[in-house]
């Protein structure tokens, strides 16, 4: 039996409420028995009310606390040895009705794969470490590719379990409210391909958004929303586009290596895939 506790903090309006506590229900329910025995879904009106609160936790704890720098309108964590789904509904509030769905499940689905410490603690490769080195990449930077290659393995194994349990359109609108390459994105490729380290950067960062999507453009066109599909590949191609055609060539080889070498292991998946990933040096 799951134990499901809702906690709402700061104004919360009431059809928030129960918007939010009508999909993780739901969700929970239909991801079956491999639901962790309990989970807490704490939603905040404001981003800086759920800061604030994680660094008092943090405190209480006695563990460092790090500032959130994920991209992710809702996030998790494992502080109290069991998974917590934490909603800051003034970032959901620009997302459509659906792609809020969509987000709030993609998060309920880390909470179901990755929901225990093991899933937060990870170690750059040694050989990977001294390929960097040679290659003039600074430690704190690899650091915090790492970091991000550990959300797009983790983000693309919560959208295949999605899409195995039935939730496709909601991660089209989600996918499509999230993924909106713009002007700016060009002119911050513009200044990062000057340099090797910088031009590391900004495609390792594209590996998210790739492995992200995966799941549902493969999906077969009988079980797509057309419209929406065409959509999202349409954003993804403009996204990578404008890199040119031979590191767009490279950053979509590597996509495809590391989707190919993915098992049902996030650990050996994050391994694995970062050693892929040195080959966009």
């Amino acid at each position: 039996m799951l134990d499901l506790n809702f906690i709402a903090r700061g104004d919360v309006p009431g059809n928030i409420k129960k918007e939010i506590s009508e999909i993780v229900t739901d969700c929970y329910k239909k991801f079956g028995d491999v639901v962790p025995y309990k989970i807490e879904v704490c939603a905040f009106d404001t981003e800086e009310h759920m800061d604030n609160f994680l660094k008092q936790e943090s405190f209480k704890l006695s563990i460092p606390y790090h500032q959130n720098d994920d991209s992710s309108p809702c996030a998790y964590d494992v502080l109290r040895g069991f998974p917590r789904l934490l909603i800051p509904v003034d970032r959901l509030s620009s997302y459509s009705k659906q792609g809020r769905a969509g987000a709030i499940r993609h998060e309920a689905a880390h909470t179901v794969l990755h929901g225990s410490l093991e899933y937060n603690i990870f170690q750059i490769p040694d050989d990977c470490l001294h390929t960097a080195s040679v290659k003039g990449i600074d430690r704190d930077k690899l650091e915090g590719i790492f970091f991000q290659l550990t959300l797009a393995i983790k983000d693309h194994e919560a959208t295949r379990f999605l899409v195995e349990h039935g939730f496709i359109r909601c991660q089209f609108a989600y996918a499509l409210d999230w993924i909106k390459p713009s002007e700016g994105d060009r002119g911050a490729w513009m200044a990062a391909r000057t340099t090797r380290q910088s031009r590391f950067i900004y495609t390792s960062a594209l590996m998210r958004p790739l492995l992200f999507v995966n799941p549902l453009l493969s999906l077969p066109p009988s079980k797509v929303p057309e419209e929406e599909n065409l959509q999202l590949g349409a954003r993804v191609e403009k996204m990578i586009a404008m890199l040119g055609e031979s590191e767009e060539n490279k950053v979509l080889q590597v996509a495809a290596a590391i989707i190919e070498v993915m098992t049902g292991d996030t650990h050996n998946n994050i391994d694995a895939a970062f050693h892929q990933l040195m080959g966009l040096i």
